[in-house]
């Protein structure tokens, strides 16, 4: 890379490193990167064409600069390209986020999971300097470096639009897909006491230990959860139970913070199975999660559901809008609301659409998994999509050639 006269400095390992890089698709922005490069001696040649996913490729093969500028294009795809660039940064890089979504809970998502600024589009020179300053100036207990942005489990949260739409069937396909296919240490909690059917659905007897961690989450560590949880195989855990209706359960917030205090550390996926009555443990659960996954139906009732949960997510908990995906689409024919008419009233694109398919009950009947038993129909790939989503495995389940180990090795097994 041909650096000019950038400015360095020394990074942990003692390499000089530049101190700003950008990347950014649109010629306003890049009269501006421009003009600051300029004002600050540094040559015009850290400003890259491209966005995000173009400085994770980038940064693959080259070193990373103390502070990072990125273009985002969504919402939908932005956790997904933030994972990727935490993979190849450097320790201490950290990252300037800029977009033209102008949403409030998007900006508090991304300073949740450790981006230092966001810098709405159009911004100008004094934005960009007033953001690279804070970014700098930063102390290390205050600011996160885009290496440690995933340094947690991601916890994915599903919730159903209605009753019926089959939103633990897709939590339970997915989880299976993540543990299974993609080779990722998986953990399903059931947060239904009584009328959850996760164990059900994996021809499982429910664990007994989710009503003691709901009721008293004093007692919740990490032997608790060891022996609680339910293990289908080496990748995949669950936990679950099943009590009584004439029960009164009382779950806290303290609780659902100690699960995912003592599960984050032992599992690189946690997908949550929320019931749809909210409380203030389901709703600490949806305010902390990285991902919620709202899975809805094309009809009126499905509509009015989905954006209840929207501005719940969006005006109250402050959070990212969650990941709609329609389920079993075509069951209902031509009596079936058309797609483009309910994105139209939500104002969100359904993100997945998984196809009717008898399967689905079937395999749900006798406590199979659809992703194990009907693998190459239309439904269990669009689930494969799903969890690649999310995991941005897709990529890495490519057999690896010669090349590539060569290129490992030329780049010191990064």
């Amino acid at each position: 890379m041909n650096a000019g006269n950038i400015k360095t400095q020394n990074n942990k390992n003692g390499d000089a490193a530049m101190p700003f890089m950008a990347f950014t698709n649109d010629s306003e922005s890049i009269v501006v990167l421009k003009q600051f490069a300029l004002n600050n001696s540094w040559a015009e040649s850290i400003i890259h064409s491209g966005d995000i996913e173009t400085a994770a490729q980038f940064l693959k093969t080259n070193h990373s600069p103390r502070v990072l500028f990125v273009d985002v294009t969504s919402q939908e795809s932005t956790p997904a390209a933030l994972d990727a660039l935490a993979d190849v940064c450097e320790p201490g890089t950290k990252v300037i986020v800029s977009g033209k979504i102008n949403e409030y809970s998007f900006y508090c998502w991304l300073v949740d999971v450790g981006v230092s600024s966001y810098l709405l589009k159009p911004f100008t020179i004094h934005s960009l300097e007033a953001a690279y300053k804070k970014t700098t100036e930063t102390s290390v207990n205050n600011g996160t470096p885009a290496a440690e942005l995933k340094n947690h489990a991601k916890i994915i949260t599903v919730i159903g639009a209605r009753g019926g739409v089959g939103a633990t069937t897709v939590c339970v396909n997915m989880a299976w897909i993540m543990a299974n296919n993609l080779n990722h240490k998986t953990a399903l909690l059931d947060f239904d006491p009584q009328f959850g059917t996760v164990s059900l659905a994996l021809d499982l007897e429910p664990g007994k230990g989710l009503r003691d961690a709901l009721e008293k989450p004093d007692r919740i560590d990490g032997l608790f959860i060891d022996r609680v949880m339910v293990k289908v195989d080496d990748n995949l855990s669950i936990l679950s139970t099943e009590e009584s209706i004439e029960d009164t359960i009382t779950a806290t917030e303290a609780a659902a913070e100690a699960l995912f205090k003592q599960t984050q550390p032992k599992f690189s996926y946690i997908i949550i199975d929320l019931p749809r009555v909210l409380s203030p443990f389901t709703r600490y659960a949806l305010a902390h999660s990285d991902h919620v996954i709202c899975v809805t139906e094309y009809t009126i009732a499905g509509l009015r559901e989905s954006l209840r949960y929207l501005e719940y997510c969006r005006d109250i908990l402050k959070i990212a809008p969650p990941v709609f995906v329609a389920n079993r689409v075509g069951l209902a024919g031509k009596h079936q609301m058309p797609k483009d008419e309910f994105e139209k009233g939500l104002g969100q694109k359904i993100k997945f659409d998984i196809p009717f398919v008898l399967d689905a009950h079937a395999a749900a009947t006798v406590g199979e998994v659809l992703a194990e038993t009907a693998k190459n129909i239309p439904a269990t790939r669009v689930l494969h999509l799903l969890a690649e989503h999310f995991t941005g495995s897709a990529a890495e389940q490519k057999p690896k050639t010669k090349l590539d180990s060569i290129l490992a090795l030329l780049k010191g097994g990064k």
